[in-house]
């Protein structure tokens, strides 16, 4: 928990201090302007507000919301800021370089957390320009801290718990602008620039019975740009009518790049350690959103490496690829007709260390190239409910009427390698929902699959060597695979042409099996 506040206290006050050319507009403007966002957001504003000629005082600022789904409230108190008003139509905000924060979350159960968090900046220089209806927050900060201080949890449910933590975030050289467009809708498009960011933290528990248990962790990232757009109406959003305030245009879009990053995560038990990790990552990029569409998440990461330390071993698991790549879009909303889905995901060059290798296959009998794991799949479905409709999901599950069917299926491309063997192939599938019997309670499916494997002989010859299969084992397997596939072209190779008929027939190869 202690985490989560830290994080949602640096969202909610870089955004209010850290919003950008040119109209002109007031500090009142701006202050409306950023209020009308946290309502948005489903936060309410309390402040004291001073005016002494150009300038507007914030002070005695409070950010407070109840939780969705009865999950308790929030609370977040702090100092304030100025906003000036210069003689060319536009604004300053001058922030406090020290602003200490006060957080109280009441759980169910009137379990209470309280934390405070001292936030500091240095060279920050933020100016608003536009419009009170449009207008844009340019700004620069050198650096700001966030440092985590006491944490309290108390209540009759939390008297068996003990936690204490501390997390310090740093972020450096930071520059961008934010636009604020007002209207049915409130529409806020980002751009920001990082240098560097930086976390430390750790936090303990202690039972009575397992005794005490700390985590220490610690991440970088470099280089950082990140954009989003984001379409919310200006009546606030409602988290038991997305559906609704979807279909009329309230949209999330965001893309980052990272050059570079790593974690490190080490939990001892009672002063022991239970486990070490660290992690690496090259360039990466993600982007994704959420419309009336549905949802979409990318991501790329090069030179992904990763270490695990574990007691029980005397080094550490190594791991590493080249790439990984995923691609993930759905539908979210119920609709007459299909909609498409995707589910890509790619593992290039993978590869473990030889310490580990050894364990099992000490002689080197198998190959130890990279591997691949690739799976590339799209396909339609039709929703008979909205997803993002949690009560009208709730009902449809507990009566056990269908939420969706999947009515075509496409493999673009698969890529299965590892220890010398290959296993690739590609199909289309489309599937009759209205016919329940032929394949026993699953839609009837229709269409073809190509499928190659090569080297699965000289595998299943070294495992045997190997002691890992039996050859019983084996040759029952080589068995089975003879219904469904017949020699290729190539050494140790196997193809298998796979039809399935509207009839239900199973054909391998022009040989009915089915």
């Amino acid at each position: 928990m202690a985490r989560i506040t830290s994080l949602f206290t640096s969202t909610a006050i870089a955004t209010m201090i850290a919003v950008p050319a040119a109209a002109e507009i007031s500090a009142n403007d701006v202050w409306d302007g950023l209020t009308t966002y946290y309502n948005a957001f489903g936060l309410t504003v309390d402040a004291t507000e001073i005016r002494t000629g150009n300038r507007l005082t914030i002070s005695n600022l409070k950010l407070s919301a109840n939780l969705p789904f009865e999950l308790g409230s929030f609370i977040l108190t702090t100092t304030g800021l100025d906003l000036v008003e210069n003689t060319d139509g536009t604004v300053d905000i001058i922030a406090p370089e020290s602003m200490p924060l006060a957080v109280a979350i009441t759980l169910p159960d009137d379990v209470f957390v309280t934390t405070t968090v001292d936030y500091r900046i240095t060279d920050y220089q933020a100016q608003v320009a536009g419009d009170p209806d449009n207008f844009t927050i340019t700004y620069r900060l050198g650096r700001a801290d966030m440092e985590l201080g006491d944490l309290s949890i108390t209540g009759a449910k939390a008297e068996n718990l003990d936690l204490e933590g501390s997390f310090i975030l740093n972020a450096r050289d930071m520059v961008g602008e934010t636009q604020f467009t007002m209207g049915d809708f409130l529409v806020i498009s980002q751009d920001t620039r990082m240098g560097a960011f930086t976390l430390n933290g750790s936090y303990t528990g202690r039972d009575a019975g397992q005794g005490e248990m700390k985590t220490t962790m610690s991440m970088t990232m470099s280089d950082t740009q990140r954009s989003s757009i984001i379409s919310v109406p200006a009546t606030g959003i409602d988290l038991m009518d997305l559906p609704a305030q979807l279909r009329n245009g309230m949209s999330f879009q965001f893309a980052s790049t990272v050059q570079q990053q790593t974690s490190l995560q080490k939990i001892t038990v009672n002063g022991a350690v239970v486990s070490n990790q660290s992690t690496t990552v090259g360039n990466s990029i993600s982007a994704g959103g959420l419309s009336k569409d549905g949802i979409r998440l990318e991501m790329q990461a090069d030179d992904y490496a990763i270490d695990y330390s574990l007691p029980e071993l005397r080094f550490p698991i190594r791991v590493s690829a080249s790439r990984i790549i995923g691609n993930f879009t759905s539908p979210l909303l119920k609709s007459d007709d299909d909609q498409e889905f995707v589910y890509m995901f790619d593992m290039k060059n993978l590869t473990i260390a030889d310490d580990l290798w050894n364990l099992f296959d000490p002689d080197a009998a198998l190959p130890r190239d990279p591997a691949r794991f690739l799976v590339d799949l799209s396909g339609k479905v039709r929703l008979f409910e909205d997803l993002l409709d949690f009560n009208a999901m709730r009902d449809a599950i507990g009566n056990g009427n269908k939420v969706a069917e999947l009515t075509s299926l496409t493999l673009n491309e698969m890529d299965i390698s590892a220890a010398g063997a290959q296993l690739t192939g590609t199909g289309a599938f489309t599937f009759d929902n209205s016919d329940m019997a032929t394949f026993q309670g699953l839609p009837a499916p229709s269409g073809t699959a190509s499928l190659q494997m090569s080297g699965l002989n000289a595998l299943m010859d070294n495992l045997i060597k190997m002691g890992l299969l039996e050859n019983d084992a084996a040759f029952g397997m080589r068995m089975g695979l003879g219904l469904f596939t017949v020699a290729g072209d190539g050494d140790d190779t196997l193809v298998s042409y796979i039809e399935v008929k509207p009839d239900g027939q199973i054909l391998a190869n022009g040989k009915r099996i089915k």
